[in-house]
């Protein structure tokens, strides 16, 4: 038990899951405003990010949704093992109309490259969304490189390298949201340090564990705009058309 817990904990210290996570929380909470939210993770994966803001937010609900019922299995037995009773996950093809809806925000990190039919997803999680409700999406840049020789010079699972910010603005509206918002986001700092996570991610546990302060750091750094050259990705905030009025701040 301890052993998995750490090998999660190491799994969520990439440079790159950290600052989504960071990024999606921050635009959540500002939404919420304390208040308790219902949240759709769209394209979840491992969940890992699903169940950090299950842990972080007991009073928001959590639901993650993927095509992946191996990943989504490991997920549900990792809430299960911690006790997460707000969140839960279903499996289920993104590009149809999803089985649940009416949430307060719907979080489409990293997953839209990964999905051929990305228009037809997004759709779909659009109208999952409740009036006013928030959408938070990040994508690759469409010409993002990687920061050093060597490393991959493409994104996992990518079904398409990327999109540019007018690209993913244009999809947006197109989805039918508004009051959006495009940022630049992952740069040189964040960028370096994954590629340097993803050399060691099949090393010993004791070498990974060794590097997670680091990993953090490179994050928070990140964050505070400790960092340079050309954005790798672009993370995007918007607004379902408000038809009855509800909970939830503005951002």
């Amino acid at each position: 038990m301890i052993r998995a817990a750490l090998e999660e904990r190491i799994a969520l210290m990439a440079p790159s899951r950290r600052l989504r996570l960071a990024l999606a929380e921050q635009a959540i909470e500002r939404f919420a405003d304390g208040q308790p939210v219902r949240v759709l993770d769209a394209g979840c994966g491992d969940g890992l990010i699903t169940l950090a803001l299950a842990k972080r937010h007991p009073s928001w609900t959590l639901v993650g949704m993927d095509l992946s019922g191996e990943l989504l299995a490991g997920a549900r037995e990792r809430a299960r093992n911690r006790g997460r009773g707000n969140v839960g996950f279903i499996e289920t093809d993104l590009t149809k109309a999803l089985p649940e809806g009416g949430f307060d925000a719907v979080m489409a990190i990293e997953c839209l490259s990964e999905i051929p039919d990305d228009r037809a997803a997004l759709g779909a999680m659009v109208a999952a969304l409740r009036p006013d409700g928030l959408l938070v999406v990040q994508v690759p840049d469409r010409d993002w490189k990687p920061v050093l020789g060597g490393s991959s010079p493409v994104w996992r699972h990518e079904v398409r390298h990327g999109y540019s910010a007018a690209a993913l603005s244009e999809m947006l509206t197109e989805a039918g949201v508004e009051r959006i918002e495009v940022s630049p986001t992952y740069r040189t700092t964040a960028a370096a340090a994954q590629e340097l996570r993803d050399r060691i991610k099949d090393r010993s546990l004791a070498v990974r564990a060794a590097a997670f302060p680091a990993m953090a750091a490179a994050a928070r750094l990140e964050r505070m705009g400790v960092t340079g050259g050309p954005a790798n990705a672009h993370f995007a905030l918007a607004r379902q058309p408000l038809v009855s009025h509800a909970h939830g701040g503005a951002f």
